[in-house]
């Protein structure tokens, strides 16, 4: 039986890439880098860091990344909105009694900004974060589990990105892959269900009861 909903944030609750995009493009551009914006999609999900080790090496990458949240902090944060049925579906969840979490690869404090500016930050029993050396998807879910006396059994994972469906697989968690983000259909090979809108995730968790 399914007893606790886990999230990602960016591409499955937010749609989060101008805000994102806008402030890798700050930051490069301040590091003097070219770049092509279509390729920065690719790093909307994966941690913060390892994106501008990619970009700029290992040398560079913090420097990049105080210019990203330079940015980030200041404008980005808020240039983001919710998919339809989102609200809806924290509803749906919290009504039948089910415990709804956040694990992201953000830090908690903006993940729980953007919760709140588009309130529904009251749905979520505990937001776990890519801080204290939680610097991949894995560290940051089984950070939430043993936070919380989590059962691997009892929950569900719901991502878009293949960071989400493989650090939960490797937990044990089952997953639901959703469409409408940022990643593609080979990303969704490995997990246990898919959903094309928030409306289909509840559907699925029924019947996981």
């Amino acid at each position: 039986m399914i007893k606790n909903i886990i999230f990602d944030l960016d591409g499955t609750i937010s749609k989060s890439a101008p805000g994102i995009l806008n402030a890798f493009e700050y930051a490069l551009e301040k590091m003097g880098k070219t770049y092509s914006r279509d390729d920065l999609y690719k790093y909307i999900g994966p941690p913060l860091r390892d994106s501008f080790v990619k970009e700029l090496g290992e040398d560079l990458a913090d420097q990049g990344v105080d210019f990203y949240r330079e940015y980030y902090f200041n404008k980005g944060l808020f240039e983001t909105e919710i998919y339809d049925g989102i609200k809806d579906l924290m509803e749906n969840l919290n009504s039948g009694s089910y415990k709804i979490y956040l694990a992201t690869s953000k830090g908690e404090d903006s993940s729980k900004k953007i919760l709140d500016y588009f309130g529904i930050l009251d749905y979520f029993s505990y937001v776990s974060g890519s801080e204290n050396n939680k610097n991949t998807k894995k560290k940051v879910i089984d950070h939430l589990l043993k936070e919380n006396n989590l059962k691997s059994s009892e929950s569900i994972m719901i991502g878009d990105r293949s960071y989400d469906i493989e650090a939960a697989n490797n937990l044990e968690i089952k997953t639901i892959a959703v469409t409408y983000g940022y990643g593609n259909k080979e990303e969704f090979e490995k997990a246990s269900f898919i959903a094309n809108s928030p409306y289909e995730i509840i559907n699925i968790i029924e019947k996981l009861k």
